[in-house]
C-alpha cells in the first residue's frame, strides 16, 4: 500500500489534471495537448517517472518535481534511437543540445564516437516533448560523398 505518498503531486502541479489509481501507487500528470502523459509510480523504495521513451528513478520528491517541470517547460526531451524500427537505446536531451543538431554532436552526446560509430547502432531517432510541436523523427543517412547527415521530419501528435 502506497499510503498516498504521491498526493504531493497535486500541490506541485495544480495547473494540470492528475489521475490516481485507487491505491495511489500510480499518478498520471495529464498532458492537455495530446496523449503523451507523465506517469509516476511509487514502489515505496523509490519513485519511477516515465515520459515517452524515457524513465528516471528518484528517491527525493524535490528532484522528481524538478525533472517533471523540465519536461513540462520544454527544457528536457525524451530521445530514443532505433535500428530498423527496433528500439535500441535512449535517454533524455536538453533543449540547448537540440540547437544546430548534427550527426557529429549526436555521436558525442551518445558516446558513440570511438571505434563503434552511432550509424552502426542506429539508423533513426525520435525526439518527444511535452508540447507536440517539438516532436520530431530523424533518419541518419550516409550521403553519396561519405558524409553522414540527419534528416528531420515533424512528427506532430502521436
Amino acid at each position: 500500500m502506497s499510503n498516498n505518498r504521491l498526493i504531493f503531486l497535486k500541490d506541485a502541479f495544480p495547473e494540470f489534471e492528475l489521475q490516481y489509481t485507487d491505491d495511489y501507487s500510480t499518478a498520471i500528470v495529464v498532458n492537455p495537448n495530446y496523449d503523451e502523459n507523465i506517469t509516476v509510480y511509487d514502489d515505496e523504495s523509490e519513485f519511477t517517472v516515465c515520459f515517452s521513451f524515457q524513465h528516471r528513478h528518484f528517491q527525493d520528491k524535490d528532484d522528481l518535481i524538478e525533472w517533471i517541470h523540465k519536461i513540462i517547460s520544454g527544457n528536457t526531451f525524451a530521445i530514443e534511437f532505433f535500428n530498423h524500427e527496433q528500439r535500441g537505446f535512449g535517454g533524455e536531451i536538453d533543449a540547448e543540445e537540440l540547437q544546430d543538431l548534427t550527426y557529429e554532436k549526436l555521436e558525442q552526446f551518445t558516446g558513440y564516437f570511438g571505434l563503434t560509430k552511432l550509424l552502426d547502432m542506429a539508423d533513426s531517432f525520435k525526439i518527444r516533448g511535452w508540447d507536440s510541436n517539438n516532436n520530431f523523427d530523424y533518419t541518419i543517412v550516409c550521403e553519396a560523398n561519405g558524409t553522414i547527415a540527419i534528416n528531420k521530419t515533424f512528427a506532430g501528435t502521436l
